[in-house]
């Protein structure tokens, strides 16, 4: 549900097991057949230092298996060596460094929408499962707060913040003053 509102075309699950996220061999050959199959340009990860150890390993894997999915030695099937050409880390419950912002503000409504479709997940008024860090009301509040926050930053009303590892190429006509 929360992929066609966000008008995904494509998602694909592992099976890597929630609460036991690990960057082993197996589960690096399984994202690397990934990318070298879909060989996307870009790829965004969660950055590898969370409270959540699942995102810390998930960063992690995902950014060893992108350097490793362009090497020949590495077999993973019938799909040739690729490696995309930037990743960019998003931020989960602790702040990253920062790259740039990114103007969120014609899409934080459907952002939401998506969110709401995990209820498990996020808050729920209606839900009888215990609380946790991420289904209190105050964490609804820090996802707006925090989207303010970065789009202040840069003159927006909603902005989310990426990092890239990698130096990012700025082009002089491509600059503008807001």
């Amino acid at each position: 549900m929360a992929s066609e509102i966000l008008g995904i075309s494509f998602r694909e699950n592992l099976m890597l097991r929630d609460g036991d996220i690990t960057n082993d061999i197996v589960s690096r050959k399984k994202v690397i057949s990934v990318i070298r199959r879909v060989r996307p340009e870009v790829i965004f990860a969660p950055y590898p230092f969370d409270r959540h150890p699942d995102h810390i390993h998930a960063g992690n894997l995902i950014k060893e298996a992108i350097f490793f999915s362009g090497l020949a030695k590495i077999r993973t099937g019938n799909h040739a060596p690729f490696r995309p050409r930037r990743t960019f880390f998003y931020r989960n419950a602790m702040d990253i460094p920062l790259s740039f912002v990114f103007d969120i503000s014609k899409t934080y409504k459907k952002k939401i929408v998506a969110l709401k479709c995990y209820k498990t997940q996020f808050h729920d008024a209606g839900s009888k499962m215990p609380e946790t860090f991420i289904s209190t009301k105050s964490f609804e509040y820090e996802i707006e707060s925090r989207a303010r926050h970065f789009g202040f930053k840069i003159g927006a009303e909603f902005g989310e913040p990426f990092y890239c590892y990698e130096p990012l190429r700025a082009e002089p006509e491509s600059l503008f003053i807001l």
